[in-house]
Formats: structure tokens, C-alpha cells, sequence
């Protein structure tokens, strides 16, 4: 198989200066039960050690004694991003333990401070944030949310879409090379997913990546009218950024969303594009030696389709979605430039409209 470099997004810039700026993300080994795994989906949580976080708030609850970092493959349930850490499992917020304290790797000698960041504090090219620090950053960076944008807040005014028992839900693209359907992974990445339909639909704010000089945050349809900036042929086909360079960011990160059993196994698979870090030596994610937590969490907008099996980006690109892959197979050949913009399209594929609907 010939090597491509992994989908990016943000410093994705560098490629325009010559540079193959490679990123990568993976985790422990699932728990072999299952069951974590599923608790975690419910709740919202990465399934590699990135997992889930503590909120905020729940940081001052915690006693001042730290545990180790558990083994990179022990199952890997540590924090909750949305929920009660239990034992081994993130119950929903508000929900009582029920277990003893200290039972389990989840309970409160587990957590994690969230660190904070000065105001304006930019993240240093070939970095990223461990799972518990994305919101006090996106808060440093002037973001109005204090915290996730939920699914909750992406059906506000559809209620079709937030009722389940209309069917799977699902994304429509309307591109300038025909339509095609995505079944969006509401279960296993509630917070992607949320991210992707709230720019689209124009809930979610943002800073404008076409006028990087501003601070001010907007609201309004995200993904429209943007290109396929850098399609690869036999790898991938990757959107998502206004500035049509491979640069664009909407001025926030969402944190990685893992599921052991989502893998790039093929044509179709919509998964999150992003800038995380990795070891150059082994060409593996970098750990942070405190907690154990991978260092990433670095998505935003940017997203791809791959049109083949791609399973070296497993663990390190969060995947949201299924689609049919014949158009994306199709954007996949079409001619690409070398410069100034590597692997964009001679001839704009545009994506019109993103449509969801329940089916």
C-alpha cells in the first residue's frame, strides 16, 4: 500500500510549505467485556486512554491524593466527559453512585484537575491537549460555550431530529458531483456528531477561519459552499474548511471520541480530520506521563470519507459516520494540483448544502 500522510487540519499548513506534518491518535485495547465500552458511549467518552474527563467542576470534589496512571491496557476507563464517574462506568449527570468510594478506576482518586490556560494562549504547532483540558482551552480562546456542545443543543428548533424512533440518523451531502448519505454514530460519538451538525446548521459559534484578524464568534451554516480541499486517490477525500488551504479551524477544539468497535475497515467511513502529535520515532501517539492520557484531542471541522480500507488511522481519528461511498469513490480520481494547495482538485467539488433528516 503506498503512503499517504494522515488527514489534517489547522497546522495542515505546513504541507504547503513542502513539510509532511504526519498526525496520529490511538489507545489502549478495549475492556474485553464490553460493558465499559458501552457505558462510555452513553456518556460521551473517548475509547482509548484519552477516554473520558471530568468536568470542571467535579475537579473539586476529588481528594488530594492522585492515583498512578493505570497500564496502557487495562481497559482504560478513567474520566467522564458527560456524567458521574462509578467504578467502571460514567453514569449520566445528576446520577448518585452507587458503588464505594475508590471502587473501580473511575471513582474520584482518579480524576483530574483540568489545567488552565492564560487568555489568547495558542497551541504550539506539533502539540495537543489531553481529553480534560478541551473546554478550559476553547474558554481561553473566547469560546461563549462553557463546555460541550451537545446533541441537545444541535436538534434545537428540529425536534424531528432528536426523536429516535423516526429511524437512523442521518447527514445528506449535496455536492457539484451528486448526493450522497452518511449514517451519523450518535451513540458512539455524541459530541462529533453534535460538533458537525451544530456548525452545519449554523448553531454551533465560531470564529470566521476567513478572517483570522477577528474575535468575534458567529453563527451561521458552516459547511456551506466549502470544497474538497485535498483528495488522494485510493485513500481519501477531506473537506470542511472555508479557506478551501487545509488551515481553516473554527477557533476550537472537540476532544477525540474512540469507539473499539468503529474501525477503517473500508470505503465510507466519515471520520474527524485533526493536528495530534505523535512520537516521529515510533510513529505512535505521544503519552502524557502523569495520567497516561494520549495526547491529542485536536478535531474541529475538518472531516474525510476514505474510499479504502485506511486502518492504520484507527484510534487516531475519531470516525462518526458511515456513507455510501460511491461519489466519494468518484471525487477520489478526479485531477489534483502539486501546488500551491497539494491534492486540491483542479476543478472545485463543492459541497452545496448539508442536509439531516431521520430514515
Amino acid at each position: 500500500m503506498p503512503f499517504f500522510p494522515r488527514p489534517t487540519s489547522l497546522e495542515s499548513f505546513t504541507s504547503l510549505l513542502g513539510a509532511a506534518f504526519l498526525v496520529s491518535l490511538s489507545g489502549c485495547q478495549a475492556p474485553s467485556s464490553g460493558d465499559a465500552g458501552k457505558a462510555d458511549a452513553k456518556a460521551g467518552v473517548g475509547k482509548a486512554n484519552t477516554a473520558a474527563a471530568a468536568k470542571p467542576g467535579d475537579a473539586k470534589k476529588a481528594p488530594a491524593k492522585q492515583e498512578p496512571a493505570a497500564p496502557a491496557d487495562d481497559g482504560c476507563l478513567r474520566y467522564c466527559f458527560n456524567g458521574t464517574p462509578c467504578g467502571d462506568e460514567c453514569l449520566e449527570a445528576g446520577k448518585t453512585c452507587d458503588k464505594p468510594e475508590g471502587e473501580g478506576r473511575a471513582c474520584s482518586e482518579d480524576k483530574y484537575t483540568p489545567r488552565e490556560f492564560r487568555e489568547g494562549f495558542r497551541l504550539p504547532p506539533k502539540s495537543g491537549l489531553l481529553g480534560p483540558d478541551v473546554w478550559n482551552y476553547n474558554k481561553s480562546q473566547g469560546d461563549p460555550l462553557d463546555g460541550p456542545f451537545t446533541l441537545e443543543m444541535a436538534f434545537e428548533g428540529a425536534p424531528e431530529l432528536a426523536d429516535k424512533s423516526k429511524g437512523k440518523l442521518t447527514a445528506v451531502f449535496h455536492t457539484s458531483m451528486g448526493a450522497f448519505e452518511c449514517e451519523l454514530y450518535e451513540d458512539q460519538a455524541p459530541l462529533t456528531v453534535a460538533n458537525f451538525i451544530g456548525l452545519a446548521r449554523g448553531l454551533r459559534p465560531f470564529k470566521d477561519p476567513k478572517d483570522r484578524k477577528s474575535d468575534e464568534w458567529i453563527k451561521r451554516p458552516y459547511y456551506d459552499g466549502t470544497v474538497f480541499h485535498r483528495v488522494i486517490a485510493d485513500f481519501m477525500v477531506q473537506g470542511g474548511d472555508p479557506t478551501a488551504m487545509g488551515i481553516g479551524t473554527p477557533g476550537y477544539f472537540i476532544p477525540d471520541e474512540f469507539d473499539p468497535q468503529l474501525r477503517h475497515k473500508g470505503p465510507g467511513f466519515l471520520s474527524m480530520a485533526n493536528r495530534n502529535p505523535y512520537d516521529p520515532a515510533t510513529n505512535k501517539p505521544r503519552y502524557d506521563d502523569k495520567t497516561g492520557l494520549t495526547i491529542g484531542n485536536t478535531g474541529s471541522a475538518q472531516f474525510f470519507v476514505t474510499v479504502r480500507e485506511t486502518m492504520a488511522l484507527n484510534d487516531r481519528h475519531t470516525i462518526f459516520g458511515y456513507c455510501d461511498p460511491t461519489i466519494p469513490i468518484e471525487m477520489s480520481k478526479v485531477r489534483t494540483q502539486s501546488r500551491p494547495v497539494p491534492n486540491k482538485p483542479f476543478e472545485d467539488i463543492v459541497l452545496e448544502k448539508l442536509e439531516f433528516v431521520r430514515k
